[in-house]
């Protein structure tokens, strides 16, 4: 599954790059995460609860930031497992300051889904959970930096 797109948020390209990369601060954004664990600030593990139809329960997603060039973009590379299924992903953004002063934030996310899971796929319902998971995650996003300018 490949998602892309964009948003702006009222802070500076540096706050934003910071927050966005700062596993402590962004992962209390992210949807229905239960736990972080930090190892350092490049890798953290992420317990979230996953809800697709009839099947709930916990993923656990390890991730590790890669390719840092601050203050204008970086990658993310995750594996989880959980719910009988691997989850394997790959996002990154991209920053530029828009005619305001604001920042723009340009993101995109390949996710492969296997094991029982992926059988929610074909259906698009897999795709419809992502971008509402998207959409908390940017108010989110914007709520934490607003909290912090």
């Amino acid at each position: 599954m490949h998602l892309e797109g964009h948003f702006t948020v009222n802070a500076s390209i540096d706050t934003v790059y910071a927050f966005l990369t700062d596993p402590a601060r962004v992962s209390r954004h992210m949807p229905d995460v239960r736990d972080v664990i930090i190892q350092d600030a490049d890798r953290f593990t992420v317990t979230a609860r996953v809800g697709v139809s009839h099947i709930k329960g916990d993923v656990v997603m390890k991730l590790e930031i890669r390719d840092r060039r601050p203050p204008v973009s970086t990658t993310v590379v995750g594996r989880g497992a959980g719910l009988a299924s691997v989850v394997d992903m790959v996002t990154s953004f991209n920053l530029e300051v828009g005619q305001g002063g604001e920042t723009l934030v340009h993101w995109r996310g390949d996710v492969t889904i296997s094991g029982k899971l992926a059988a929610f796929g074909p259906q698009g319902l897999l795709d419809r959970i992502a971008r509402k998971n998207i959409d908390t995650f940017i108010d989110g996003i914007r709520s934490g930096l607003s909290a912090r300018t």
